[in-house]
């Protein structure tokens, strides 16, 4: 799930004024209520959407991960088109993508990367352990604001960080007296590993968008850089990337670079729904890729909707709930879900605990930014995609 710019996954925002909330007019208590209600729904949807789109297209990622690049290219540029037209554009906003051309590349290159990575390894995996391990993301932001930024964290983001990986570990074990099996049964380990790599790549995602909108509004005297401007931009560089990247993908499958060709004509026919002509089941396609990539942009404009009404505070707090309902749902017998990823796991006694302790990792991990708007409580909201 891609999130415009990173409240930062779970999963992204921009960063708020000091009280944590953007200035705008008040918003009445319902309309708030309503946007939250709106919020929870599609992001839970749009989870769930994400892993069955996979199903159809398991064997043809890059497909997927180009049909939503470009439909993502294309809402942002409408936009910004828009904005450009009624003037509330700065005259140095085209510059920008110009000027920091090596960020966007560098941000096209980790997007393309974990679009990739994660559709592999999503593929493979079983619905709820998807949410799961995108928890993950989080050791991965620590370990780059040590690292990277040269930051220490406090004591109770660190506790955090802690609380949500003994959540993760303790959710995934069965656990009780009962004979139920793992959820990590019949897993292969190697494309669970892939999916925890690929959430490194928007951690690194939400670094360098940070310094491209502290840079950019230093050298444009103070505005803001548009947040559409880096969206378009960010998205064709990302789309530039993922066709480089497919002889990356296609390697993985053991397909040499002679046999490209006919990998591409036979991806071609199965996101267009024509099983005979690919041999593998695609029965799903295009329909379930389309509501996917259609329900993750109502998410993303939701999700600005409620931070422009309620701010960043009440931003973090939703998506922090979005995550154990999230894996709740992927456990529940919903008759369309059923006929594409399969019956539901049966899950141990732990479950529950592991997703209260998780859920009060992230609420620690954010409570800097839930009470002051620090810089470095902000995470990405994880709902994902990786990407909100």
């Amino acid at each position: 799930m891609r999130l415009l710019r990173p409240p930062r996954a779970a999963a992204a925002s921009p960063l708020p004024p000091r009280d944590g909330r953007p200035e705008h007019a008040a918003s009445s208590p319902l309309s708030i209520a309503l946007s939250v209600a709106l919020v929870i729904s599609l992001a839970v949807i749009n989870r769930i959407l994400y892993r069955m789109a996979l199903v159809p297209l398991e064997n043809y990622v890059f497909f997927l991960a180009q049909f939503q690049t470009f439909a993502y290219v294309i809402a942002y540029a409408v936009v910004l088109t828009i904005q450009s037209k009624n003037g509330k554009l700065a005259p140095t906003a085209w510059q920008v993508p110009v000027r920091y051309r090596n960020v966007f590349l560098g941000i096209g290159f980790v997007e393309a990367l974990s679009a990739l990575l994660s559709f592999i390894g999503a593929a493979k995996l079983p619905g709820v352990m998807v949410p799961l391990l995108s928890q993950t993301i989080l050791v991965w932001q620590v370990v780059l604001v040590y690292v990277v930024l040269k930051k220490s964290l406090s004591w109770m983001q660190l506790v955090g960080v802690a609380a949500v990986v003994g959540g993760v570990g303790l959710a995934a074990s069965p656990g009780g007296s009962t004979a139920l099996p793992s959820i990590w049964a019949n897993v292969d380990p190697k494309y669970a590993l892939l999916y925890v790599v690929s959430c490194l790549f928007p951690a690194i995602d939400t670094l360098l968008k940070d310094r491209l909108f502290e840079r950019g509004k230093k050298w444009q005297g103070g505005r803001e850089v548009d947040l559409f401007v880096v969206n378009t931009f960010g998205s064709a560089s990302q789309a530039l990337f993922v066709f480089l990247l497919l002889p990356l993908v296609t390697k993985t499958r053991g397909i040499p670079m002679s046999g490209m060709g006919a990998h591409l004509a036979m991806g071609w026919d199965c996101f267009r729904g024509l099983t005979p002509a690919c041999g593998s089941d695609c029965s799903g396609a295009p329909l379930l890729p389309v509501l996917y990539v259609a329900v993750n942009l109502l998410f993303n404009i939701s999700a600005l909707n409620l931070i422009s009404k309620a701010g960043n505070m009440v931003f973090s707090l939703v998506m922090s709930g979005i995550v154990p309902l999230t894996m709740w749902a992927f456990t529940l017998p919903i008759p369309v879900v059923v006929g594409v990823l399969g019956t539901p796991p049966m899950l141990g006694m732990n479950f529950p605990a592991g997703t209260l302790l998780l859920t009060a990792g992230l609420i620690t991990y954010n409570s800097k930014l839930l009470f002051s708007g620090a810089r470095f409580a902000r995470t990405r909201p994880l709902s994902s995609d990786n990407e909100v």
